[in-house]
């Protein structure tokens, strides 16, 4: 994999903290910024009949209509357009159908719809209203329904603030308004909607820290529910959620520091299930990544927009293994996760992927290669020995693989080198030889030929020093049963964090309740220092 890379590229992936790489198989085509204005939101794309290619992204008084036609050239402004002329709204949400875009913020100015027809001349707004609602935090589009339909999701409107407004687009330029639906009313338990996906009358809601529930909206006056989410593993505040042509998977967001990106099977909508949970390791081992909206691309990507870690490409075409395949970080050197990429849209005919940074504009983006990673593993580990960390990995493919360059850390510190592997026969091994007490973080920095590096994920590997080991039994424990610990000190405060150092649940005294936690692998904790592992099995 040898990319003959530019002057201006070359630069850009130099640009990044020197604690890390700020791409991985992306490449940055161009950026659009008004340094007047002074915050941005959502991104969606339009792909015109005639060729061209237009993006519009959200800022705190406009939808700007641009030009990405040729984003290594420049980037042209064709539009600004607001029918309020200062509303000061920090959220808008757009969505595109034929040539009508259709967007709302969460400030007084309701539905407003933009016909892009007239591109690359001009783009006007040719209908407003906010009669039924004015603020609105969502819009989604049911463009497969018959006739289309838009609902409209955490609007200000009495009880429809926990529902939804829906219009019918069977005349796309003119939205009829149908009605509305509450969905704490009778039977339904679902309350505030923030955000959601439908397609054909199934509609996907997220709940915030309620879950995701799916129901069949073929009657939006009388929906029916068809299943819930809810208590699975790391959840937070339910946030969003995108789905694979065929309908069997969901990727879904919580909209909370430490928790990871969820991959669930929802074939069987009664009996929605968690498979895989995958996040960024950009700024490991501080892996408080939060993940804002994904985007999914057929049966086997997805496009994630990161706070903080911008956006990345994953592959789910094994759903119980996602991998990551590329990203590009929009805000290098910073571990803040309140600015960053807000937004993503990935379904151009060029391929190319727009993403809008709160405060640094629009980015334009180019997958490198889709179909093939530098190296290919089979397995990646770190164990214990009781003295060293024992580091294995295999491969079943390498193209251009100079080696890997083995990392270290220790909590929340910065990775550094503890040695080099070269590329050979496809399996490895490293000793980081009496690396001390307490929980220990690895990651393999593959690097090719001409420079390019690929980061693994990282793994733990726990030392407890003998005089401060405390028995834990039963070791594994299943779900749902009490854990005993003994030695510890009477009276000792004790926690339990996960393998991402995340404070899951504490205590005092010599006993875990058995409904405490849920499958996992977590490290107990006393005085600040890790004393014990305990294994909790399905």
């Amino acid at each position: 994999m040898k990319n003959l890379l530019t002057i201006l590229i070359i630069f850009v992936c130099f640009y990044g903290d020197l604690t890390g790489q700020q791409s991985s198989n992306m490449t940055l085509l161009g950026n659009w910024d008004d340094n007047a204005l002074p915050r941005y939101s959502d991104v969606w794309g339009y792909a015109a009949p005639d060729g061209r290619e237009y993006a519009l992204i959200g800022s705190r008084n406009f939808i700007h209509v641009l030009d990405v036609t040729n984003p290594t050239v420049s980037i042209d402004e064709i539009a600004r357009l607001n029918t309020f002329t200062d509303s000061g709204s920090t959220w808008r949400d757009i969505k595109v159908m034929g040539h009508y875009a259709y967007c709302v913020t969460e400030t007084s100015e309701g539905l407003q719809v933009i016909d892009l027809g007239d591109l690359p001349n001009t783009a006007s707004i040719v209908f407003q209203t906010n009669t039924a609602f004015s603020n609105c935090h969502n819009v989604i589009l049911d463009s497969l329904s018959s006739p289309p339909k838009l609902y409209m999701l955490g609007t200000n409107t009495g009880a429809e603030r926990d529902g939804y407004i829906v219009y019918s687009l069977a005349d796309p330029a003119n939205p009829t308004l149908l009605g509305s639906f509450n969905l704490t009313s009778g039977a339904f338990m679902g309350g505030y909607l923030h955000d959601g996906y439908v397609i054909r009358d199934t509609l996907y809601a997220n709940h915030e820290g309620r879950g995701m529930y799916a129901y069949d909206v073929s009657d939006w006056s009388a929906p029916t529910e068809l299943g819930q989410l809810d208590g699975y593993v790391e959840e937070g505040y339910n946030h969003s959620c995108g789905r694979t042509d065929n309908g069997n998977i969901m990727v879904m967001c919580d909209e909370t520091t430490d928790t990871g990106v969820k991959v669930v099977d929802i074939s069987d909508p009664m009996d929605m299930q968690v498979i895989s949970v995958f996040r960024s390791t950009l700024n490991a081992p501080d892996l408080r990544s939060l993940a804002h909206n994904p985007y999914v691309m057929g049966d086997s990507l997805v496009v994630l927009s990161y706070y903080g870690d911008g956006v990345q490409v994953w592959d789910i075409r094994d759903p119980a293994n996602p991998r990551r395949l590329a990203y590009y970080d929009t805000t290098p050197g910073s571990s803040s996760y309140t600015n960053g990429i807000w937004g993503a849209y990935p379904w151009l005919p060029s391929g190319n992927i727009l993403g809008s940074d709160m405060e640094n504009g629009l980015f334009v983006l180019s997958v490198n290669n889709y179909d093939a990673l530098p190296v290919e593993y089979l397995n990646w580990s770190a164990e214990s020995d009781g003295k060293h960390s024992q580091l294995s990995w295999s491969t079943s493919e390498e193209t251009d693989n100079l080696g890997w360059e083995v990392e270290h850390a220790v909590s929340r510190g910065a990775f550094v080198s503890v040695g080099f592997v070269e590329a050979s026969e496809g399996a490895y091994a490293f000793t980081h030889e009496t690396p001390g007490e307490g929980l220990h973080y690895y990651r393999l920095r593959q690097r090719d030929y001409d420079g390019t590096e690929n980061l693994s994920e990282v793994k733990t590997v726990l030392f407890t020093g003998s005089e401060d080991q405390v028995s834990v039994y039963p070791n594994p424990a299943r779900a749902g049963t009490s854990i005993r610990l003994q030695g510890l000190t009477p009276g000792a405060d004790w926690t339990l964090s996960n393998l991402e150092g995340k404070r899951i649940y504490s205590g005092q005294g010599q006993t875990i309740p058995g409904r405490s936690l849920s499958p996992g692998v977590y490290f107990l904790k006393t005085e600040g220092k890790v004393v014990g592992k305990v294994v909790v099995a399905e």
